[in-house]
């Protein structure tokens, strides 16, 4: 488990009974969430460690679809930004 994890999302045994109402969780209900937070965060990669391999299609100078491909490992021993974001 990462450091940053527990720090992040301590143990339920840690949280008193107002840490959970502030949060409007139940003890089960965020024991759930931190679980499933954990797990997920088990499988990301680290900072600095090497990006995993994955393809992604470009996108053409107006923004639309271009139907080319680009594979990361296409990229070896040139730079490359990425940059992620959501809209959630």
């Amino acid at each position: 488990m990462s450091e940053d994890l527990v720090i992040s999302y301590p143990p339920a045994e840690e949280l008193t009974d107002a840490d959970f109402e502030r949060m409007l969780l139940t003890r089960e209900t965020y024991t759930a969430m931190r679980d499933e937070r954990v797990e997920r965060e088990g499988h990301a990669p680290r900072v600095g460690a090497p990006a995993p391999d994955f393809t992604v299609e470009r996108l053409s100078a107006d923004g639309k679809r271009s139907g080319e491909f680009l594979t990361l490992s296409q990229t070896k021993g040139r730079p490359v930004a990425l940059i992620f974001g959501s809209y959630t």
